[in-house]
């Protein structure tokens, strides 16, 4: 017998009636964004009658294509509310969602996250810079780098750098992914960066890569990155 007839046969035999009982339902659905590439979203939206334990899952493709599903960290329910962690934004994607409870599913619309591909010019700090193709472009100070998942990029000898938004070519703030630390340079100021990590300026020897070459210019100290 299924589970789920089995509670309501235990339901009629304590109470001498049949109780229904409701399946969950999403109160409303959602709507197909457009974003920009890289950018990350959240997407909550109430679920009614989830009793008893949930199964959730997240899918990417068309309702009810299971084949593609999400980790279980892309969609979290809470107190009746759930949130998709949408992955960042590389191309557009069709996703859909199921959250089940003993007394059966409820099922989201298709949606799709259209990736915004018009603006494929330099970030702001490198307005000047030369376009490559690709997604490459070089700036005439930082040189060369890529822009396919801003706003990380990827640099010809730095590696993956986070840049941070509302930075300007004189003050430009980027998260260096090797050494997990914060940076701070501008065109004026490089290859001299200030590091948050170390808390002191530092010289890039230029060109060098796997591994880079620094000096610490307060201690003295040479140390490499890989």
């Amino acid at each position: 017998m299924q589970y789920k007839s089995l509670i309501a046969l235990l339901l009629t035999l304590t109470t001498g009636a049949t109780i229904a009982v409701a399946q969950p339902s999403f109160t409303d659905q959602p709507e197909d964004m457009t974003l920009m590439p890289g950018q990350r979203i959240s997407i909550s939206l109430s679920i009614l009658n989830l009793g008893g334990s949930s199964r959730d899952t997240a899918y990417t493709g068309e309702h009810p294509d299971t084949s593609n599903p999400l980790p279980d960290t892309a969609l979290v329910n809470v107190s009746g509310t759930v949130t998709f962690f949408a992955p960042p934004a590389v191309e557009t994607t069709s996703y859909w969602l199921r959250i089940c409870s003993d007394f059966g599913c409820a099922e989201s619309r298709t949606f799709t996250l259209f990736v915004e591909g018009g603006d494929t010019g330099p970030p702001a700090p490198f307005e000047d810079a030369e376009e490559l193709g690709e997604d490459w472009f070089r700036s005439a100070w930082l040189g060369d780098f890529n822009i396919t998942f801003f706003p990380w990029i990827f640099h010809a000898q730095h590696s993956w750098m986070f840049l941070f938004d509302g930075s300007t070519a004189e003050s430009v703030f980027l998260f260096d992914l090797a050494s997990e630390a914060w940076l701070w340079t501008g065109a004026g100021n490089y290859p001299n960066l200030y590091s948050f990590g170390r808390n002191s300026w530092v010289f890039y020897f230029e060109g060098t890569s796997g591994p880079r070459q620094f000096v610490d210019l307060q201690s003295g100290e040479f140390f490499s990155l890989e």
